[in-house]
């Protein structure tokens, strides 16, 4: 009973983000889950009864690895892209630097804990450079909105697929609609626990 309590007060008070740890741990997990559930169910989905043995094959399983750490990577990206747009009204004067440098640094941060990936040899560099360009570019707008970046995850998702894309490639806006749900998912959550003012005072301290 004292489970079940718990579980639904996390429901209803969940626990605030608020800090560069919570946040980090926030984003690295969403990421995780959105990469993975979305890639395994559409690869289930696609290949029905054959999906048993197909998930027990090394070369699959292989490219479904490095769909599934792409993925991560992308929307990992995306998350504090939405973050940074949530922060920005609250960062002191003349600090916007610093707290989209402190967005740098968790995305590498999260980059730098994945395992070594054999497709990967030279690492994240490609991905910080890109991260680092689009915050820019982010930073000098209107902040970000869930569907606006959301597409760029699902693109990533859709072209590194363990599937053939003569068997997807009609499948495009099914990849892109399960991406952008479980996105909004996470968005809405976020706003629900994102404590904006402590986390932009810490972050652009």
């Amino acid at each position: 009973m004292t489970t079940l309590w718990r579980r639904l007060q996390s429901k209803l008070r969940p626990v605030p983000i608020d800090t560069a740890d919570a946040l980090s741990t926030f984003v690295a997990e969403r990421a995780a889950f959105i990469a993975q559930k979305c890639a395994i169910d559409y690869c289930r989905g696609k290949t029905g009864l054959a999906s048993y043995a197909l998930f027990t094959e090394k070369p699959f399983l292989d490219a479904l690895d490095i769909c599934r750490w792409e993925t991560f990577a992308a929307v990992l990206a995306d998350l504090l892209l939405l973050v940074e747009g949530r922060l920005r009204p609250h960062a002191a004067a003349g600090q916007h630097g610093r707290l989209c440098a402190h967005l740098e640094g968790i995305y590498a941060s999260a980059l730098a804990a994945t395992p070594v990936l054999a497709h990967r040899p030279e690492g994240w560099s490609d991905a910080l450079a890109s991260f680092a360009e689009r915050l820019r570019d982010a930073s000098a707008g209107k902040p970000r909105q869930t569907l606006e970046v959301a597409d760029h995850s699902a693109r990533r998702l859709f072209d590194t697929l363990p599937i053939h894309i003569s068997m997807r490639e009609l499948d495009e806006e099914v990849v892109y609609g399960a991406v952008r749900f479980r996105m909004i998912s996470v968005s809405e959550e976020m706003d629900r626990r994102l404590g904006a003012a402590a986390l932009a005072a810490q972050l652009s301290a």
